[in-house]
């Protein structure tokens, strides 16, 4: 899957292009736009890429004693697995049975039930283990319009890089370079991830 289509961005940002022949090339820059932005927004690298679209994450947390815990991705989707270890060994023993906590998916928030059989989250350097599915299911509108913008622009200047002004009608105008456009970050600010969620702090 993709965070947009080529279809999407072609029709609505580069009505400069007719057919399908330049697919390829539009599909690409979705992909690279994906780990670029999605890294810009905090979500973490796995895999040695970043992404808004729903992944698989193994993280570890430093338990503090309370019954909540922060995960690093929202929204989380669904938990694999939590393991609570001291030693860090996170064996079968220290499996956390899924009927002793809730997930909180909107805010990433794992919730120890007050009836839980672990009790806490026990403090520790690294004691705490999940396996857990975040991200978008489904990529919001305001993700899809930041990715036309900035592919749009990305591909009318492919040919411009490491220039800062252009010969064009017998002049010379001055060409933006291919960082997130101001517009694409506007755009993005509502899906930045902050303090201890993701890799974003400020």
């Amino acid at each position: 899957m993709a965070i947009a289509t080529a279809a999407q961005v072609r029709d609505g940002y580069l009505r400069v292009l007719s057919g399908t022949a330049e697919d390829s090339l539009i599909d690409t820059l979705i992909a690279r736009f994906d780990d670029i932005s999605s890294a810009y927004c905090g979500f973490p690298v796995n895999s040695n890429q970043s992404t808004f679209e729903n992944n698989t994450y193994t993280h570890y947390f430093d338990g503090d004693g309370s019954g909540v815990l922060q995960l690093r991705v929202i929204p989380a989707n669904t938990i694999t697995s939590v393991h609570v270890d001291v030693d860090r060994d996170y064996g079968a023993s220290s499996l956390v049975a899924s009927s002793d906590y809730t997930l909180d998916t909107n805010e990433g928030l794992v919730i120890l039930n007050t009836d839980s059989t672990q009790g806490a989250f026990d403090k520790g350097y690294r004691s705490v283990k999940v396996i857990y599915t975040a991200g978008f299911t489904t990529i919001p509108d305001g993700i899809v319009h930041a990715c036309g913008m900035q592919v749009s622009h990305w591909y009318r200047n492919r040919d411009n890089i490491g220039f800062q002004n252009v010969s064009q009608q017998g002049g010379s105008i001055r060409v933006d370079g291919l960082q997130l456009l101001a517009s694409t970050r506007q755009a993005l600010a509502p899906y930045r991830l902050a303090g201890a969620i993701g890799g974003f702090l400020g």
